[in-house]
């Protein structure tokens, strides 16, 4: 054994001891995220609708499917008390039901990641209800509320034998969350005390998972520097930032179109994982991006460049929903039909081979 292999093996058996004896993870520790995120799969499979198979018509689980397709992780949703389905009967993207999903990915080999939404249904730009167990809440007992929320979860994610990587504390947050008391734009002392208390609370329960903030549009630096100065100002620490980036479409349109001129976009997000970086010495992530799935060489073109130009500063890329069906309500899924209701990844999928950095 030649004196530079030994030095590897030497620096390997350094990390794999520091991260056993507690040590914070890092990006550099990781490997380019390459993932998806698939929180709906648990409700696709009780629905019936269809069936995954791989390239040769062979029936397969969605998770050993992101791993076919190249990817090393899985992000997935929680909310606080979701109603339950009218179909089926059961809440989706509860407690139970994450956790039900974390053991799949892991005994997939994927990490995994954690998005706290804060609320009993979608959270986003355009919408951060607060649970309705804790609309008549002030602000100390929300602050505790998302304290016993986030304890729970991720203790029964423990409990399980899951260790997440990541934890989103909040999804698309550019103006806040659980409104109107974390209104960012109103209440910005607010907002950063409920997220202290979930970045706290994430340290404590998994000191090793690396937080994460969530913005929307990457490509528009204003709305990260925005929310990251609030969280400056009041002295409220994370680990890294994520953004939504979905550079081939144009929101604006009724309904949205296809950008074809999505370059732009993207060379905007990977700059300002630059940018962040100095300002703030935060690394980056896209946690979502997708393409309409009608569009799949389109779907190729993005994830190779935006995993191909990675900067060193940001180190991820992960598919919004990839394993879904128009029928299903959604249009950028990234399966295409094999045969009757059998589907496959599409060529999109695929992309996430792209060697990272």
């Amino acid at each position: 054994m030649n004196k530079r292999i030994i030095t590897v093996v030497v620096a390997l058996a350094f990390a794999v001891a520091t991260w056993a004896q507690g040590e914070p993870t890092t990006n550099q520790m990781l490997p380019f995220a390459k993932g998806a995120d698939i929180s709906w799969i648990t409700q696709i499979e009780a629905n019936g609708k269809y069936e995954l198979v791989d390239s040769m018509g062979r029936k397969i689980d969605g998770f050993q499917m992101l791993r076919d397709c190249g990817m090393n992780m899985v992000r997935l949703r929680v909310w606080v008390n979701p109603r339950p389905d009218r179909r089926s009967g059961r809440a989706w993207c509860d407690t139970k039901d994450l956790v039900a999903k974390a053991v799949r990915a892991k005994e997939a080999g994927l990490r995994v990641m954690v998005d706290f939404h804060y609320s009993n249904w979608w959270a986003d730009p355009s919408k951060q209800h607060v649970p309705e167990e804790w609309k008549d809440c002030n602000i100390e007992q929300l602050s505790d509320s998302v304290e016993a929320h986030t304890t729970e979860v991720l203790q029964a994610l423990l409990a399980a034998g899951v260790e997440p990587t990541w934890i989103q504390v909040g999804n698309e947050t550019p103006t806040g969350f659980m409104k109107p008391l974390g209104d960012a734009t109103t209440h910005p002392e607010n907002f950063a005390r409920l997220f202290r208390r979930g970045h706290e609370t994430c340290k404590r329960i998994c000191p090793n998972a690396l937080t994460m903030v969530h913005i929307d549009n990457g490509f528009k630096l204003d709305r990260t520097e925005f929310i990251l100065d609030i969280l400056k100002r009041y002295n409220v620490d994370y680990d890294m930032l994520g953004w939504s980036l979905y550079p081939a479409m144009n929101w604006l349109a009724t309904p949205p179109v296809v950008d074809l001129n999505w370059h732009g976009k993207a060379d905007q997000c990977i700059a300002n994982a630059d940018s962040i970086y100095q300002k703030y010495g935060k690394e980056s992530m896209i946690v979502e991006i997708g393409i309409p799935h009608d569009h799949e060489q389109l779907c190729r073109e993005v994830i190779e460049y935006m995993i191909k130009n990675a900067p060193e500063h940001l180190h991820g890329l992960v598919y919004w929903e990839p394993i879904t069906t128009p029928d299903f309500g959604y249009a950028m899924g990234a399966l295409k039909q094999y045969k009757g209701n059998q589907y496959m990844a599409n060529d999109g999928m695929k992309a996430f081979r792209t060697p990272s950095r």
